[in-house]
């Protein structure tokens, strides 16, 4: 392809923009109309086969009806001498690709939210769409300052299609940089979380001026993190809540990430001038904590009496484990392992007594590798004790077992299936290193399921959310 030419007797070509594997794209003019356009040209030097044509026409009648002011929507498909082709919107603005380093906070956030309201309308598409090129070279920049994603709906099949076609070694889908680490499994089947990722990898880059995971003048993206690295905190002098948000979105568990919907709704409340991750400690927690430590042991020592005399009852847990919130919170600021202990000693006598709720508590503490914002704070702060203390260790199984005496004693405990449910998806992989099978996918949904309904019974939103939140994941993959 040269400039200067008219490619299929209509639009006559100024400029390249842009060459990639498959494609190249030209500055245009449509002659017809006048109009300066984007025309994104595929295999522009040996054109397709006949197997080729067929896919990306398919493809592509699904890209065509895609219509949301977050996505650059081509405005038309057609093919000339077997060369597949878009005629896109053309942006005078460009990617936000010259901008990496330059981003301000407020930046980050109006990114955060139009790049997930696209990605958020890709992935409810029927088929579902997944990007797998997140990227600043695929983000342009509207006309209104907006942010719009390009280059989405060609899919893996699409891709490996043009590389048989092709009859070369082209790269792999998406850019190394910002692949997810489970895109360098053995198992690597496309899935929302994999965008996330890709949008969190993006935003940091943007105000950093570097991808969060490269070694020296390697770039090796969420490969670097499967092998044992942390994600990097951005410098103090950004919000805490923005970075919370990018960790979020580079957590390596893809169930934990955020919804393309719920960072929406994130970055939203940061642009109205609000805190999307609300929740400081109380002020008693600070300056009170001699007498929250008295009145927490006073409490739970008569409820240990009440749970002595009533074996079984699971309606009397919730006060206990309010306080020991209270006493691990106490602990966790004093340091104080013995009275971390004294917590642990208690829990396991309300266990012995089948309460279900201790059962679980015990369970979280011994899950002692994980700490997340999923498990209850009265294990949060103290596991850490005890674990430094050498109390007690880490035991995924001795931890699964107590789950499932749990929902043996009471069925209807939806911490401890929501749980259960995280366990098949991530137990395997943490304790055998093997890859999840269609199976381990299926228990996890019957678990999530039944968590979900009982959590709507209790009207437990936070759990709701969270729990529909995997089971949105599972049906990717189902």
């Amino acid at each position: 392809m040269e400039s200067n030419n008219l490619f299929h007797d209509r639009y006559f070509l100024e400029r390249l923009l842009g060459r990639g594997n498959f494609s190249e794209v030209w500055l245009a003019k449509d002659t017809k109309t006048d109009i300066q356009v984007a025309l994104k040209i595929y295999a522009p030097a040996t054109g397709l086969d006949d197997h080729g044509m067929n896919v990306l026409s398919r493809e592509f009648a699904i890209v065509v009806s895609a219509n949301q002011k977050n996505l650059l929507k081509p405005l038309y498909y057609d093919s000339f001498d077997r060369k597949p082709y878009l005629v896109l919107p053309y942006c005078k603005n460009g990617t936000i690709q010259r901008l990496i380093g330059k981003f301000s906070e407020d930046d980050a956030w109006h990114l955060f939210h139009d790049v997930a309201a696209g990605l958020a309308y890709l992935h409810s598409m029927n088929p579902t769409l997944i990007h797998q090129d997140i990227k600043p070279d695929n983000i342009m920049i509207g006309d209104n300052g907006s942010y719009m994603i390009t280059d989405f709906g060609v899919s893996a099949h699409a891709k490996s299609t043009l590389r048989k076609s092709l009859s070369t070694q082209l790269a792999s889908a998406g850019t190394t940089a910002y692949m997810a680490p489970e895109r360098f499994s053995k198992e690597n089947t496309p899935i929302k979380a994999n965008d996330i990722w890709s949008l969190g990898a993006m935003v940091y880059e943007m105000l950093i001026g570097d991808v969060p995971f490269s070694s020296g003048t390697q770039i090796e993206g969420g490969i670097l993190q499967k092998n044992g690295a942390e994600i990097p905190d951005l410098p103090e002098s950004y919000s805490l809540e923005l970075n919370k948000l990018i960790q979020m979105c580079l957590n390596e568990n893809p169930w934990d990430r955020p919804t393309a919907e719920q960072i929406v709704e994130y970055a939203q409340i940061a642009l109205d001038g609000g805190n999307p991750f609300p929740g400081p400690e109380p002020w008693y927690v600070k300056y009170k904590m001699p007498l929250i430590i008295c009145s927490c042991a006073v409490i739970l020592i008569l409820t240990i009496v009440v749970a002595r005399l009533i074996p079984g009852q699971h309606v009397i847990i919730e006060p206990v484990k309010k306080e020991l919130t209270g006493i691990a919170k106490a602990a966790d600021m004093m340091k104080a392992l013995d009275t971390a202990k004294e917590g642990f000693d208690y829990l396991q006598e309300l266990a012995n007594s089948h309460n279900s709720e201790a059962l679980y508590l015990l369970s979280r503490l011994y899950f002692g590798k994980s700490n997340n914002e999923y498990d209850p704070d009265s294990t949060r702060n103290m596991r850490q004790i005890l674990l430094d203390g050498h109390v007690i260790s880490s035991d995924f199984n001795k931890a699964h077992d107590l789950l499932l005496k749990t929902i043996e004693i009471n069925p209807q405990n939806y911490h401890a299936l929501y749980e259960l449910g995280r366990d098949c998806l991530a137990g395997n992989n943490r304790e055998h290193e093997k890859e999840l099978e269609t199976n381990d996918f299926k228990v996890a949904y019957d678990y999530f399921s039944k968590a979900l309904k009982y959590a709507e019974e209790q009207n437990d939103a936070d759990y709701v959310e969270k729990i529909k939140g995997q089971i949105e994941m599972i049906k990717t993959v189902l």
